[in-house]
């Protein structure tokens, strides 16, 4: 394939041949016929040259509307404030002079266009469209291949192009620029060619004349031209240019036959010599333009493919003080902005914000690696004893302090490889069995590390733990089995208030107890156990709920109520979640059919495991539970976490596409938690992010939170998802959320989970209050 530069190199040389060979051919043929030869030859050349201007305005301002729809920054702004975009857009406008610039929504509203005005004492103005606001009278423009047409505004017509402004794969809008059409154009042909220019236009079957390089232009006479009819004292060609829509775009280029005979005989003798010094320097010309065109292009389009690959760390550096050496600094500075924020959320995926050690994203990659290298290790799970009494007494700030200062001591031990905080009091120390080390010594080096009193204003805090350890091979050779047994041998500590405890069988989770649990769970369906409590979902905007979460209680007939993250874990391990989750959908949905009857609108969120996203039939399931209750889809969302999809991501991921075809709304639950990344997000068919609350609880005192949260509302609503912000606590959350353009929020500052008709009195309160307050 052969490049642009040889491309337009060749298209200037065959171009200037063709110009060329026609000139010398009618000096060959003689006096004769030379005169009737050089008019034909002006006359081509003369449209010849208009219509690769034309068309060069044309490609030029598509180019550039295509660049200017890639631009993060008026990205940005497109949805921002009328203000900040017509800023925007006129800093475009000004690097191409051009005379129209307009951004029109996805639902074809024209949100900003500026005009520009020339003015009778060559100066120009800047202002605002007369259609702005209003509806683009052209929409089927927006959806059209072609992207230049002939566009009339206030009596001025325009050549314009349109680019589509995307978003991922949304098309959240359309960018256009335009040059006028008038007499300047007209004088500028006018001077090239030595022609008179008119440009006519018919409009519904009326001709206008629209600007023309002879003062005394006769709308009849350049119809004439362009129909063909050229008086004999004159020269003359016409073009009836069609390609724009349903209009016609015609060309009168015309001038006196006495004028160009006498200045054929005054330039016949010149005129040989001209040509070979115009076809010289015209194809070193061509030559160096085509250069100049393309390598900044080549060198754009080569940095934009590594920034589409993931590659950050390569600059382009382009010295050129145009407007492709401005849209280089912009690739570079967009380039680092990306770079900046996916390592800061992949910190935070793979961190804990308190104590900034590693979390269980980094343990568990840690142990599947140790594991797949057969390298024998322990793990020490540690519970801070007595921090619930801390938090209780001097409260969370105090407790938040001791956790910072157990991590503190703990990093000093090094027998161990990792360190890792699970969140709250729970601690994670890895042991790779390289050295001799007995449990009795390690066990005494965590104690001795702990063993110093923290003093926090005056107070004399100790920290002590209980440890529960687990080994590799002897246990398990499964991550998450390791690390529930040591989990198990925690809890037995804790229980027989032992300072630490190996794993044994005899301490296996399946007590009495548990066993008894997994068994009365499997009637708590039948049985009428269950019941759902509902949380709302606040619109930051509006102030009105408009969502709420469906959650599943159980009140067990003599244990009494058992949180959900008592069972939950048990129905996923004993394959009775399926039927948790479709009694929760059934009656969520029934809720959901009652409330409309009751003029009650909300969209109800229920939540789907990974185990759900397995079941071959769970998506006629979901449909015929919508169809047999009369609930629209719309009003239905189906939360998960991104680590559900991890297991099978391809067939979660058709499902999750067909739900979202189905018009059911998609949400990833606990976002910043599980397995997060940017290259995982990209590949959900989803519509929000849930921004889990452990980064909202301490949006107050935290500037890290504030960055983080702010970082994932803006990924987020640049890749056209909504946000939905649970953990909101306190008044200060919910305000900076507002003000950060989060869409949704729950938490106990908006209400607690509410049981059903508690929460159908107090949503119809609210609703009330909000009619009052309206």
């Amino acid at each position: 394939m052969k490049s642009l530069q040889t491309k337009i190199f060749l298209f200037f040389v065959l171009l200037l041949l063709l110009v060329q060979s026609i000139a010398l051919w009618t000096l060959i043929k003689g006096n004769n016929a030379q005169e009737q030869q050089e008019i034909s030859n002006r006359l081509t050349t003369a449209k010849t040259i208009f219509t690769e201007q034309f068309n060069s305005r044309r490609d030029y301002l598509a180019a550039f509307a295509e660049t200017a729809a890639k631009d993060y920054g008026i990205k940005d702004v497109f949805e921002d404030d009328t203000r900040s975009l017509l800023f925007a857009l006129n800093n475009h406008r000004k690097r191409i002079n051009a005379d129209l610039a307009m951004a029109i929504s996805a639902n074809g509203n024209i949100t900003a266009q500026l005009q520009v005005s020339h003015l009778d004492n060559a100066k120009t103005k800047v202002q605002k469209g007369s259609e702005l606001g209003s509806q683009f009278k052209h929409t089927d423009w927006l959806e059209s291949q072609e992207k230049s047409h002939l566009y009339m505004l206030d009596g001025t017509l325009y050549q314009l192009s349109l680019s589509p402004l995307s978003v991922g794969t949304s098309t959240i809008g359309w960018l256009a620029f335009g040059f006028e059409i008038n007499q300047t154009l007209a004088t500028h042909f006018l001077e090239i060619t030595r022609l008179e220019v008119d440009f006519i236009l018919n409009q519904n079957n009326q001709w206008l004349l629209i600007a023309s390089s002879n003062p005394d232009a006769d709308i009849n006479f350049a119809k004439n031209i362009v129909n063909g009819q050229t008086p004999e004292q004159y020269i003359a060609i016409g073009e009836l240019i069609t390609e724009f829509d349903d209009q016609q775009f015609g060309l009168a280029m015309y001038g006196l036959r006495a004028d160009i005979v006498k200045l054929l005989q005054e330039q016949w003798w010149q005129f040989l010599i001209l040509t070979f010094i115009t076809l010289l320097l015209s194809l070193t010309s061509a030559y160096i333009i085509a250069a100049s065109i393309t390598k900044p292009i080549k060198r754009l389009v080569k940095q934009a493919k590594m920034i589409a690959r993931g590659d950050y760390q390569q600059k382009i550096e382009l010295k050129d003080s145009s407007e492709l050496g401005q849209l280089a600094d912009e690739f570079n500075l967009m380039q680092q902005a990306v770079l900046t924020r996916e390592q800061e959320i992949t910190h935070r995926a793979n961190h804990d914000p308190l104590t900034e050690l590693p979390n269980r994203n980094i343990l568990v990659k840690t142990l599947n690696q140790c594991i797949s290298n057969k390298t024998s290790f322990q793990l020490f799970h540690l519970n801070l004893s007595r921090l619930k009494d801390v938090n209780e007494t001097l409260g969370h700030d105090v407790g938040d302090w001791l956790i910072q200062r157990t991590a503190d001591r703990l990093k000093k031990l090094s027998q161990f490889t990792l360190l890792c905080h699970l969140g709250g009091d729970e601690f994670i120390l890895l042991f790779e069995k390289k050295e001799k080390h007995s449990i009795t010594e390690l066990v005494k080096n965590i104690n001795t590390a702990l063993e110093a009193h923290c003093d926090y204003g005056g107070i004399n805090l100790q920290l002590q733990v209980r440890i529960g350890i687990s080994s590799f091979p002897e246990h398990s050779n499964v991550d998450k089995t390791l690390l529930q047994m040591a989990d198990t041998a925690l809890q037995n500590a804790r229980k027989n208030n032992k300072n630490y405890q190996c794993y044994d069988k005899s301490l296996d989770v399946n007590s009495v107890e548990r066993l008894n649990l997994i068994n009365d769970l499997k009637h708590a369906i039948s049985d009428n156990q269950l019941e759902l409590h509902y949380q709302p979902k606040l619109d930051l905007k509006t102030n009105i709920v408009t969502h709420a979460e469906a959650l599943v209680r159980w009140y067990h007939p003599t244990l009494g109520m058992i949180p959900p993250d008592s069972f939950i874990h048990i129905a996923e391990q004993t394959g009775q979640i399926n039927s948790l989750t479709r009694w929760v959908v059934a009656t969520a949905f029934s809720q959901s059919a009652t409330w409309r009857k009751d003029n009650i609108d909300i969209n109800v969120a229920v939540n789907i495991s990974a185990e759900n996203l397995k079941e071959p039939d769970f998506y006629e399931f979901i449909c015929n539970t919508l169809t047999a209750n009369k609930v629209p889809a719309n009003k239905v969302t189906l939360e998960v976490t991104e680590s559900a999809v991890v297991d099978n991501p391809e067939s979660a991921i058709m499902l999750l596409q067909r739900f979202k075809d189905a018009g059911i709304k998609i949400s990833i639950d606990d976002y910043g938690t599980g397995y997060s990344s940017l290259a995982q997000l990209k590949q959900l068919p989803v519509h929000e992010l849930k921004i889990d609350k452990s980064f909202v609880q301490h949006l107050h005192e935290d500037e890290d939170d504030r960055i983080i949260v702010r970082s994932t509302i803006e990924l987020a609503h640049n890749m056209g998802l909504s946000v939905v912000s649970e953990g909101i606590e306190d008044d200060f959350a919910l305000r900076w959320l507002a003000k950060q353009g989060c869409e949704l929020g729950q938490g106990y500052f908006i209400s607690r989970p509410k049981p059903t008709d508690d929460f159908t009195a107090w949503i119809k309160k609210q609703e009330v209050l909000s009619v009052e307050k309206g």
